[in-house]
Parts: C-alpha cells; sequence; structure tokens
C-alpha cells in the first residue's frame, strides 16, 4: 500500500486527490494576482515584473524561470531547474507579467552537475541583475509563477553557503515558499538575483494536504527550509554547456 507521510492511502484517496488537486489549481488559478501585482513596493517588484517566466504544460503550472545578465560575458539567459523542465517537458509555454503567453520554452541545454537548465528567450523579457553571495541573516524575498494563489515569500538567510549533492552550491533561507516556486528568483535587498528557488525540506504535511495533493502548508505561509541554488554558480555552470556546445542565446 503507498503512503504519504506514513498515511496509508486509501481508494477514496487515489480518486480524490488528482481530482481535487485539479479543481483547486484552476481555482487559485483564477483568482490569484499576478506576481509583479503581489511583489509591488518591495525590492523583487523589477524582477517580477521584467524578469519572471511562469512556466506552464498541459495547462498547469509547473514552475518558474528568470531572464538574467551575466556579468562575465553580458549573454542574457532564461535559467530555471533541471527538475522543472524533466516535469514540463518539451510541451512547456513562458507566460509573462500579464500572464500573457510568449511562446515556447524550448530546452537549451540541461546540466547533469547541478539542477540547472537553459531555456529559449523570450523577445520580450528584460533580464534582471545577477548579485553575489548572501550574508547570514540577509533579507530575501523570493518570487514564484502566476497560478499558485501565492507568488511572493519573504524570509531571511540561514545558512550562507551550502553544497548540496545532484543540486548544486548555494545557500538556505527560510521562507513560506511554495513547492510550485521551483525555479523562481530569490532577490535581495538591493533587488538583484541571488539565485533560484530549487528545494525544501520535507516538512510535514496535513492529512488535508496529503489527501488534496495541494501545499497547503506554503499557501498558509508557513516557513521552511529552503535551498537556492547560487545565481554565480548558475551562471559559470551556463557558460560551461555554453563552451561545451549547447545553444545558447545572447543579446
Amino acid at each position: 500500500m503507498e503512503t504519504v507521510s506514513g498515511m496509508p492511502r486509501n481508494p477514496l484517496t487515489r480518486w480524490f486527490q488528482p481530482v481535487s488537486g485539479l479543481l483547486m489549481a484552476l481555482f487559485l488559478q483564477a483568482c490569484a494576482g499576478m506576481p509583479a501585482d503581489q511583489a509591488r513596493g518591495t525590492p523583487a517588484e523589477h524582477v517580477a515584473r521584467d524578469s519572471l517566466l511562469s512556466l506552464r504544460a498541459h495547462g498547469a503550472t509547473v514552475g518558474a524561470a528568470v531572464v538574467v545578465r551575466d556579468p562575465a560575458t553580458g549573454a542574457v539567459l532564461a535559467l530555471t531547474n533541471a527538475h522543472v523542465v524533466r516535469q514540463g517537458g518539451t510541451d512547456m509555454t513562458a507566460h509573462g507579467a500579464d500572464g500573457q503567453e510568449l511562446g515556447p520554452a524550448r530546452i537549451l541545454a540541461t546540466s547533469a552537475r547541478m539542477d540547472l537548465a537553459v531555456l529559449s528567450l523570450p523577445p520580450e523579457a528584460r533580464p534582471a541583475d545577477a548579485g553575489g553571495a548572501p550574508r547570514t541573516g540577509a533579507a530575501v524575498w523570493a518570487v514564484g509563477p502566476q497560478g499558485l494563489g501565492r507568488a511572493l515569500a519573504v524570509g531571511e538567510v540561514e545558512r550562507a553557503q551550502l553544497r548540496l549533492r545532484h543540486l548544486g552550491p548555494g545557500f538556505t533561507a527560510r521562507l513560506g515558499a511554495l513547492r510550485g516556486f521551483s525555479g523562481g528568483p530569490v532577490v535581495g535587498r538591493d533587488g538583484r538575483v541571488l539565485g533560484l528557488t530549487t528545494a525544501m525540506s520535507d516538512a510535514a504535511r496535513t492529512t488535508l494536504g496529503a489527501l488534496t495533493g495541494m501545499d497547503l502548508e506554503g499557501l498558509a505561509g508557513d516557513e521552511r527550509e529552503v535551498f537556492v541554488l547560487s545565481i554565480q554558480e548558475a551562471l559559470a555552470e551556463a557558460r560551461r554547456l555554453s563552451a561545451t556546445g549547447a545553444r545558447m542565446a545572447a543579446r
């Protein structure tokens, strides 16, 4: 018998979770404000308005990406997590701040060293600036895609340096981020992108959350430890991928 956080999953749960999860996702998508609206007045405002991409596949939000300029080369790249593109596959579309579809989100390269993928660039997107390494205790803002019910989480850096196997180098922060924030930008007080929301600790889920398949704890704003892939390390890896022959866009 399958289990979810130690709870047996009975036939009712098998039926109820996907159906209720789909209905809840459609409801949240209909009522959720745009990420740029939620980030207004915060250091993440410009990134959410100009550089955030919401990624969708098969009618559902699968994650986010951010358009950022590499200060070392001047190249403009759309970066997300590799696990996001594995979920979305080849049918992903990118959506801008106003919710309009910008076109297909084609996968240009994925990394075997870290949880990173490079996507094709929508012409409408404007790049954000990349920041440096954060300090412990620094305030950070995580921006997620449209369609999750909440697209902004505020917290602070816990561990300023951490390397996780298969995920890469980065840092951790205490954030009320949702599971669907993957690939989205984490922004510092100066408005620069510090990294990509990549993973979170497996916090205990409520019975209702297990039944619906929704991240109810995240929707409630509960803080959890979030691993953030370093933007500087991600850009360095993108340069390495480009040097090995991956098709990369620059402007």
